[in-house]
This record gives structure tokens, sequence and C-alpha cells, in this order.
């Protein structure tokens, strides 16, 4: 039987080259669990050439194999090191783990434990998400400090416990951002993103199916009110985790664009995307099983669309989350005004102001809506024949104040109803942007050839000047201040008017 002096000899040198290794993580001479593994399997060798299977040592009033208990020891300092280094290095990739989340461990672990940092083309799935009314309700909170409390930790404990079991990680989660990473399988984190809205706007998708039967959460929540969510899921693009943890690259610039796309079509609702490399790797793994209470796949998906958003083309696909039956028409026009603008044709840009005309017009019957334009009040059936008026006047002729007139109307509706923002969203500064420049060139043409009349026509040239001359009398009857002060005596117009200055737009 070996001496307790040796045992602890040992045993001392166990913890000395346990606290070497821990001390090369913290300073970072350790890089991989590799050599975390070698100074450990160094000690595993002595004890095997060192010790027989049969050394016992007296320990506690019992009798103990020593190998074995060394052994046990080693394991134990060594799994205390792997979990310092994950933590320091993985960030929250240090919770992947083969048991609970095998899909991502498989994806992201290589054979010899350590995390795979690069990939040419990620193969998991990212979702970010984004609270809606997230200052006001910081603002709401004054001196009551529970719903913030709430929001700020038990909320984040009930969203962890969700994307656990969809063996998807909460990445980030900070004020109001959320970012979430998940297997290839995109009804993992698709079905944790729904389960997420669910939890967050207090309200279950399908009034039948209590959600707390699936995630054993109780989703009416009296401490806190109600949110609505936006969220894109994005796959694929060059990544990189640096050594603190964080992934960058493609993958998530592609799922910030996308949620800003998402957000722009519903500020004030809870909306989806997906990219459409998510969207047909749904239907690569249609067999795939998720025992959860709701599935991405009983909801409706758009036709795919391609928009540039700062500089990053994205092919997407939104996820109908409500009933969309009471719109149907819209979804003609918006693919007959998508196919035009795909067309290469100079002639496209006279049918696509016709198309975004159309698709408003069938949206007015549905809703309510009272718009004041020009001094004069408009509702629903009013705007229609204002609309249909100015678009028999393109029909007719290509006229820049037409184009003027049909801007500033759709604009106003863009900003004060949420469904024609819904709808029209994704081609609004597309049609705005490029029919200013339009209406400017057509100016310039009108004007050029005027002109040439002018010069061919003496009667012409003195009309034109006779009316100018009259112009210039108006002009220089009436200050420039005081024309600024009359027209800025009007409240309505007056309130339009920004009282401070301000970055980005409102």
């Amino acid at each position: 039987m070996i001496s307790k002096n040796i045992y602890s000899e040992i045993f001392f040198n166990l913890i000395k080259v346990s606290n070497k290794v821990n001390y090369n993580i913290l300073t970072g001479k350790f890089q991989t669990i590799i050599d975390i593994k070698k100074s450990y399997t160094f000690l595993l060798k002595q004890i095997e050439n060192d010790i027989s299977d049969d050394e016992i040592i007296r320990h506690n009033g019992k009798d103990v194999n020593l190998k074995k208990e060394l052994i046990d020891e080693i394991e134990k300092l060594y799994s205390v090191s792997v979990r310092i280094f994950r933590s320091n290095y993985w960030g929250e990739f240090s919770k992947i783990n083969k048991v609970e989340y095998p899909d991502l461990y498989d994806m992201m672990i290589d054979k010899n434990g350590d995390l795979i940092r690069s990939f040419d083309n990620f193969n998991g799935c990212v979702a970010m998400m984004d609270f809606h009314g997230y200052t006001k309700f910081s603002n709401e909170i004054k001196y009551n400090k529970t719903p913030l409390k709430e929001f700020g930790d038990s909320l984040p404990q009930k969203l962890k416990k969700i994307c656990k079991l969809f063996q998807t990680i909460i990445y980030e989660l900070e004020g109001d951002a959320l970012i979430l990473v998940g297997p290839s399988n995109p009804i993992f984190i698709g079905n944790a993103v729904l389960c997420i809205i669910e939890l967050v706007r207090q309200k279950p998708f399908n009034k039948n199916i209590n959600p707390k039967s699936f995630h054993k959460i109780e989703i009416q929540n009296p401490a806190i009110r109600a949110f609505e969510m936006n969220a894109s899921i994005v796959t694929g693009g060059e990544s990189f985790i640096n050594e603190n943890g964080s992934i960058i690259g493609t993958i998530v610039a592609e799922a910030s664009r996308m949620l800003k796309i998402i957000n722009t079509k519903k500020p004030n609702k809870s909306g989806l995307i997906v990219s459409d490399k998510v969207y047909r790797n749904l239907i690569k793994y249609k067999d795939g099983a998720c025992n959860s209470h709701i599935s991405i796949r009983n909801f409706n998906f758009s036709d795919s669309f391609l928009v540039d958003v700062k500089g990053i083309r994205l092919n997407f696909r939104e996820v109908f989350l409500e009933d969309k039956k009471s719109f149907p028409e819209t979804e003609d026009f918006t693919k007959k005004l998508y196919d035009e603008i795909k067309k290469k044709t100079s002639a496209k840009w006279f049918n696509i102001l016709v198309y975004y005309i159309r698709l408003i017009m069938t949206i007015l019957p549905k809703i309510k809506i009272s718009l004041n334009f020009n001094g004069e009040n408009y509702n629903n059936k009013k705007l229609e024949l204002f609309l249909y008026r100015n678009l028999d006047n393109w029909l007719v002729e290509s006229s820049p104040d037409t184009i003027r007139i049909i801007l500033r109307v759709t604009s106003e509706l863009f900003e004060i109803n949420e469904e024609i923002r819904d709808k029209t969203a994704l081609f609004h500064e597309f049609i705005h942007e490029n029919y200013k420049y339009i209406a400017e060139q057509l100016d310039i043409y009108f004007k050029s050839n005027l002109q040439i009349e002018e010069n061919n026509s003496p009667a012409l040239k003195k009309l034109l000047l006779s009316y100018e001359t009259e112009i210039q009398k108006i002009k220089d009857r009436i200050f420039p201040r005081r024309i600024i002060e009359t027209i800025l005596s009007d409240p309505a117009l007056k309130e339009k008017l920004y009282d401070i200055p301000y970055i980005g737009k409102k």
C-alpha cells in the first residue's frame, strides 16, 4: 500500500499542472482544446506508468484504488479547464454539447472538440429579431421596476428555455435585439422564432392550442406589456467566429438587412421573412420531425423577391403570419409589378407606375382612411376616384405634373396607413426616387421641345414672353418673406415641419 505522503505528492502535482493549464488559458497561451488535452494526457501517462492497477490507499476510512482515483480527478480537472477555455473563447457557443444540441455540435465542433471558427458557407441558420415599442416601454416604466426586471431577467430565461427545445442557442440578447443560431434544418429555428413571437405578444397563433402544452411556459404575463416582434432567418455565406466567440461575416449582415425589410413593411405588427436559401432548405428537410405545437410549415409564403438593401442583394420570401384572404387582389398586382420591374426594356417605366397605382387602389376599398390633400379631405371613395383620374391622365399623356401628384398622394398614404405600407414597402423608395428623376427628365424634354417650337414661331415666342412678364410682376409685388409667412400661416402645414435638427429619416 502506497503511503499518504506519496499520494499527497502526486495529487499536489495534479493541482499544479491544472493551475498552469488554467493560467495558460486565461493568458491566451493556449489557443485550442488540443493544447489542454496534451497537458492532461501527459499526466495520465505518468499515472499509467508509475502506479500499478492494484495500488490501494486508505482514504476517509475506506480502501481506494489509487490509479482509478487519480484518473477520475484528472478527468474532473480537465473538464473544468475545458469549461474555462470555452467560456473565455467560445462566447455563447460554449453551451453547445452533443446531448442538448446534437445537430449544432456535429456542425460546429471538430473531431478534437474544438469550435470550428471559419466557414466558407455557414450551414446553420441565423435569426435576428427586434422588439417593437421597447423605447416606449422603457419610458412608461418610470419608478415601477417590476416590468423592467421581468423583461431583463425572467423573459430571457423563458426565451432560452424555448430555444433549447429547438436545439437553438441565443447568441445575443441585448436590449431589444435578439440573435439566434440554429441547425441546418430551418424548421428548428423557424419554430423557435414563432414560439418567441407568441410569448412576447402573449397571443397564440392558433387560438385552439395553448403553447404552454408544449414548452410549459404561461404566455399570459400581467407583469409586462405585450410586444410585437419582427424576425429574419438566413443561412449560408462566409462567416468567422473570432476569439471572443462573436460571429461575423455575410450571414450576420444579411440577417440585419433582411430585418430592415420586414421592419419597414411592419413597423407596428409582427412579421417574419426568410431568405430563399432557407425556404429551399425547408423543402429539402420536409420529412424532418419537430414535435412542436406550431410549425413554420403551417404558414403560407410569398413569392420570391430580389431587393437591394445597403448594397447587398437579397432574395427573400415573407411568411404570412396573419390571414391574407382579405387582400387576395394585391398578390396579383404585386406579381405583375415585380415582373415588370425585372424587364430590361425602357417601356417598362410606363407600366410600372400603372401597376403601382392599381396595387394601391385594390387596398383602398378594404380599409378606412381619411387624407387631407391640397386643403381638401379625401375618404376612400374620393381617393379611389382621384387615383383613377390621375391614372387615366398618365395613360393619355406622360405628364411630369401627374407623376408629382401621384407621388405626393401615395407618399402620404404610405405614411398614414399600415396596410398600404405593408403592401408597397418593397417598391416605395424605388418608385419615388426613380419617378422623381423621370419627372425631371420629362420637364427637360418638354422644355427643349418648346424651345424648338418657340424658335420656329414668332407668335408663340411673344405669348410665352407675355406669360413670363405677368408671373414676374406677381413676384415683384409680394416680398419673399410675406410669401413664406402666408404659406406657413396654415397650422396643418406648420405641424409637418420639424422643429429640431435630426439625423436620418424620422
